[in-house]
């Protein structure tokens, strides 16, 4: 079953509930940069920072100009608190763009600012956008450390706005984590709060997301109870996008306590709304949800109509998620009709879109880990840039007041000699000249000398700077070919576990007496199990895999004899971290028979019971 929206995230950052519109005031923008060519200083500052509030995460373009125009301007008039909002909207913009390290970078210096200003509000603002960047990175930890520290800070201050917007970011974090208890520990905390300031909306967003939680741990009765409470304020407030996504979702609970008829009144009037608001993503979900409800009433021509009417809208709008779903629908609703010819069409453009998404989502996920590794990379050398400039600017301290002694105390020789040479005559004072000269060239000499060698060892240091981050940036192309290994071993696993369902499919036709739909299903079973080759996957797994870890099967067989290919196998996946169940689902063999064979390769390779299998096999 769909469900038209993730609600765990709506509170995240500020954000729009119409269908991916944001809108801008043109009348108040205007207003506002019509006044901004007549007014200065602390007046301009102000309206900048209007026109920044207005056009964030909008218009990108004038949003930047205006708020270096603001950065540039409060530095002049020392105004270190609007230094911090411009800093901030840059930073949003920045990460707006996927820009991550920069919009880290600006927030950063904020909260710097911030921190040294004791502006404690705009440290509490720097740190929530700190921790929203690295909740878009995938990077949880940071952003949960970051919002457990904006909320300390903002219950000291008694920031009323940020407390309840942290505590809100901290149960989505527990949430994804899968800790419920404490994640509806917070989300009632809220729904209190909502219901005490009469917060009708918030109220309703706070009580889906405890339904949803109460969804995913099966308690289905408490779920429907809240988004029961839910419901009536989004009819009143008139916001027909999340009154359709309720209803859906409340559907698909309905149908969880074999609620058959009410989950299909939600169906029809989630779709109604959709319709009348035309919602494309309303109207595919909905469509797809009493799809799947008719194929199990076996109504399968009301079915087939509603997932054409969705394929259609999500073909327009280019949603593979849905086209896939639709196209797994339609499959099965040929294949209950008997109709296996176009079954099997709609199951083949069913697996191409799923392996479409499936490699769009793996992409995104390496995409995710490039960001994460530049941006960590680029902190780190950030900090070593830093620390050596300090070092630099100590040195160089340091060589002057040292050349500024040197220089007094012979200032203060030379001194002395004239007041002695002065009573001498013009002979000695020749030679005490020339003494001098000699004394200047020695030390200029030196100094030389001293200037070259600092050179020299700063070029040693960055030759040997370059080769660490050369050895950092192999040891992550080790780790990068690692995953793909991974999950090229899952991708085999999916391939053959979808063809040997199909075969399972075809081979329950066979029973029919029609001689020649047997005929051709006979040639299809012989292609699908030609496809199902686990010896030649192999091979292409045991091409890439040599191409990580040169020579490992070799030093393998050269030190133990007697292991097989079956055994040379079973150590690549060993060696790549595989639990038992990955294992067992790539060799079509149950768990406790990969935990026998585990058993026996560790005798064939002499362990004792205290020894690492995959630290051994780490050593090859």
């Amino acid at each position: 079953m769909r469900i038209l929206l993730t609600f765990l995230l709506v509170f995240l950052s500020v954000s729009s509930f119409t269908e991916n519109v944001i809108f801008i005031d043109e009348g108040k923008v205007d207003s506002l940069e019509n006044r901004l060519m007549v007014v200065d200083g602390d007046d301009k500052l102000e309206l900048l920072l209007k026109l920044c509030q207005e056009l964030v995460e909008k218009d990108s373009e004038k949003c930047i100009a205006y708020a270096e125009e603001a950065l540039r301007l409060s530095q002049k008039l020392h105004r270190p608190q609007s230094q911090v909002k411009a800093l901030i909207f840059l930073g949003r913009e920045d990460s707006n763009l996927g820009h991550y390290f920069e919009g880290l970078q600006h927030f950063k210096e904020a909260a710097g600012i911030a921190d040294r200003e004791n502006d404690g509000k705009g440290l509490v603002d720097s740190w929530n956008e700190i921790g929203i960047t690295y909740f878009n990175m995938s990077s949880y930890e940071e952003a949960q450390t970051f919002y457990f520290k904006a909320l300390k800070k903002a219950e000291e201050i008694d920031y009323k706005e940020r407390v309840i917007g942290m505590k809100n970011n901290i149960a989505i974090i527990y949430s994804i984590y899968k800790d419920h208890e404490k994640a509806l520990e917070l989300f009632y905390t809220l729904l209190e709060i909502y219901e005490n300031e009469k917060d009708s909306f918030h109220f309703a967003l706070t009580s889906v997301n405890i339904a949803h939680i109460y969804d995913e741990i099966g308690e289905y009765e408490k779920g429907l109870q809240y988004l029961d409470r839910a419901i009536p304020f989004f009819i009143e407030s008139g916001n027909n996008l999340m009154l359709t996504s309720t209803l859906n979702n409340r559907g698909v609970i309905y149908l969880k306590l074999n609620k058959r008829k009410e989950a299909l009144a939600d169906y029809n009037k989630a779709l109604e709304i959709s319709e009348q608001n035309n919602y494309a993503s309303g109207i595919t979900s909905s469509s797809i949800n009493i799809g799947e409800y008719f194929v199990n009433e076996n109504k399968l021509e009301k079915a087939l109509g509603f997932f054409e009417k969705a394929l259609k809208i999500a073909l327009k709008d280019l949603n593979k998620t849905s086209i896939k779903d639709c196209y797994a629908g339609i499959a099965k609703v040929y294949t209950l009709q008997g109709n296996y010819q176009k079954a099997l069409e709609k199951t083949k453009q069913f697996m191409a879109y799923r392996d479409e998404i499936y490699n769009e989502r793996t992409q995104k996920q390496i995409n995710e880990l490039q960001i994460k590794y530049e941006t960590e990379k680029k902190e780190e050398e950030i900090e070593l840039l830093q620390l050596k400039m300090r070092i630099q600017k100590r040195n160089q301290i340091i060589l002057i007041v040292g050349l500024l002694i040197i220089s007094f105390l012979i200032l203060r020789v030379l001194h002395l000699k004239q007041l002695n040479l002065k009573r001498k005559n013009l002979l000695l004072e020749q030679v005490s000249l020339m003494d001098k000269l000699a004394l200047e060239k020695m030390d200029s000499e030196k100094r030389e000398k001293d200037l070259e060698n600092l050179r020299l060892q700063e070029e040693l240091r960055s030759k040997e700077e370059i080769n660490r981050l050369k050895r950092l940036k192999y040891k992550e192309d080790l780790r990068h070919k690692e995953r793909e290994l991974a999950a090229n071993a899952l991708h085999v696993v999916s391939k053959n576990e979808t063809l040997d369902s199909l075969k399972k499919s075809v081979e329950a036709v066979l029973g029919s007496d029609k001689d020649d739909v047997k005929a051709s299903l006979k040639r299809l079973i012989k292609e699908i199990e030609g496809n199902i080759n686990l010896d030649q996957d192999w091979e292409m797994f045991k091409m890439h895999f040599e191409e990580v870890h040169q020579d490992f099967f070799k030093r393998l067989v050269e030190k133990f004899t007697d292991l097989n290919t079956n055994d040379l196998r079973f150590c690549a996946y060993l060696r790549l971290n595989l639990d038992a169940k990955e294992i067992a689902r790539i060799l079509n063999l149950s768990v406790n028979a990969i935990e026998k064979r585990r058993y026996r390769l560790r005798k064939k390779l002499e362990l004792s019971s205290t020894d690492n299998l995959f630290e051994f096999l780490s050593n090859f």
